[in-house]
């Protein structure tokens, strides 16, 4: 019996290459079901082709916009059987990119498993030390979970010797990532808020805004600044002897553009202090999902905050998976602690000649 499997064995090998040129025909020419077909059957020659898994993972999913968000949401099991294709191909081949950004995006927006990803990207960082992606999301994660001293932490890494230069949109999200640090940490320093503990006072805070929305920044700042610049206008032609001429009219606007970036900077500061219940509930949210237990009271889910922040700020995977949560119905335990990983340190290869 075993030569005519060996045989068979060849001619699928053979046959693979061909296919392969057929579903990258089907791919260029934008027909997602016959490629989808056909990388079916090319995995199901082959295992371990990457190429089919890859077109397994990108085909099973809905089309992605030229921004690479997708076009519409998938669902749980799309996600789901996206992250495991992913996983897939990384333990093959761990050099695919792809895999390992496309499987961190599902893991993390759509199905909220904080605890895997953070791992994650420190099993991509074993291949590519010096990439600083990694970095920069394990350390967004960690702001999301709360964990801020870990997070800057983490972006001190960045400095460190040997690692890649950062583009600009990143060096941005940096700076934006260390203002959020240096705000929110200030607040938590005293008493960081923990959602596996059902007596802590910041439950009050959100259970008083459970029937409200999240205030927007942008609506604090026109409510602010329309007024304040309408009574500078009028104010200005009160004083026409003192603002006309090149050098009155650059005055005036000096004044009017400093008085604005105040209201910014006020509008902010309103908006956070309006809105510290919502980042709490969204810890809250992010908790039950990366532990698959519950820790939200009920009458705060059933209510209008709950509603619109998970309607709003969170895709339909990760709706679902939380719904399922819910029915399970699993109450956290009170000692519960986010896994982290056990960070490697490397060294970069400057050091190494050095030495």
């Amino acid at each position: 019996m075993s030569p005519p499997v060996e045989i068979a064995t060849v001619f699928a090998e053979e046959g693979i290459p061909a296919m392969l040129d057929e579903l990258e025909g089907y791919i260029k020419g934008g027909n997602r079901a016959a490629a989808l077909l056909k990388a079916t059957e090319v995995v199901k020659t082959d295992p371990d082709c990457v190429e089919g898994l890859w077109a397994l993972l990108n085909c099973g999913l809905p089309a992605l916009r030229r921004d690479g968000s997708y076009r519409v949401d998938p669902s749980l099991p799309e996600a789901a059987k996206g992250w495991a294709f992913a996983k897939k191909i990384v333990s093959i081949d761990p050099s695919h990119r792809g895999a390992w950004v496309r499987g961190a995006i599902l893991a993390t927006q759509h199905l909220g498993l904080a605890e895997d990803v953070l791992q994650w990207w420190e099993d991509y960082r074993t291949h590519y030390p010096t990439e600083t992606t990694p970095i920069v999301e394990q350390a967004a994660l960690l702001i999301r979970m709360g964990c801020y001293a870990e997070a800057s932490q983490r972006m001190e890494t960045l400095l460190e010797s040997g690692m890649d230069e950062m583009h600009r949109e990143q060096l941005f999200r940096v700076e934006r990532m260390n203002l959020t640090i240096q705000r929110y940490y200030e607040m938590e320093k005293l008493d960081v808020f923990k959602p596996q503990n059902e007596n802590h006072s910041a439950w009050k805070d959100i259970d008083g805004m459970r029937n409200l929305k999240p205030a927007s920044e942008k609506f604090t700042f026109f409510m602010l600044a329309g007024p304040l610049v309408i009574w500078e206008a009028i104010a200005l032609q009160m004083f026409p002897n003192i603002f006309s001429g090149c050098f009155g009219m650059g005055f005036a606007f000096m004044i009017v553009y400093a008085s604005v970036l105040w209201v910014k900077k006020i509008s902010i500061s309103m908006t956070d202090k309006r809105n510290r219940p919502v980042l709490d509930l969204w810890r809250a949210i992010e908790v039950e999902a990366t532990s698959a237990k519950v820790c939200i009271p009920e009458k705060i889910r059933d209510a209008k905050l709950y509603r619109t922040v998970m309607t709003k700020d969170y895709p339909v995977a990760f709706r679902e998976r939380i719904e399922k949560i819910v029915e399970n119905g699993e109450p956290i335990s009170k000692r519960w602690e986010i896994r982290l990983p056990e960070w490697v340190e490397f060294e970069s290869p400057d050091t190494d000649e050095e030495e």
